[in-house]
């Protein structure tokens, strides 16, 4: 049998780079349609895609305008970062061990990144966004704004924030 590891994903489920760090693959686009609350726009009802991060890659602070629920399927333990409408921090393990969950959900607006527990291995993880991810809804942190925002994180963000 081949050994599955990171590089072995990538090129099996032709995951390409994604701008926030790690690999990722659009696996699904819903047909069905919705309308947001808040505004006039449609968008697709839920999008799917691979996620892969392996090793000290990690995926820098960003936030969607939607909903994301993050599922894991193997690899090492993964931490996901949430900064909480109230300014507080809450990090979710991602994992099948004891101390994980097998799904996690960052709610739309808040800013969040992730990264391998133990900065070795790698985590392939499937992310649904709902209603469906767009990349004109995707916003990268800037690092020098966040901790303006948030210095008591300041730590974390200027070691996670890409930009």
């Amino acid at each position: 049998m081949e050994t599955q590891n990171a590089a072995y994903y990538i090129q099996s489920l032709n995951l390409l780079p994604h701008p926030e760090g790690g690999y990722y693959k659009e696996t699904f686009r819903s047909e069905q349609e919705v309308s947001r609350v808040a505004g006039a726009d449609v968008k697709q009802a839920c999008t799917s895609i691979y996620y892969l991060l392996e090793n000290t890659d990690f995926s820098g602070f960003h936030r969607i305008a939607s909903d994301e629920i993050w599922y894991f399927h193997k690899g090492q333990p993964l931490i996901i970062h949430v900064i909480q409408k109230n300014g507080s921090l809450i990090s979710h393990e991602l994992s099948d061990e004891n101390t994980g969950s097998f799904s996690v959900v960052v709610q739309a607006g808040l800013w969040f990144a992730a990264e391998l527990k133990t900065g070795e291995g790698f985590a392939l993880v499937s992310c649904a966004v709902a209603p469906g991810f767009d990349f004109s809804e995707f916003e990268m942190a800037k690092r020098e704004e966040l901790v303006l925002d948030y210095p008591q994180h300041q730590a974390l963000l200027t070691r996670m924030c890409r930009e």
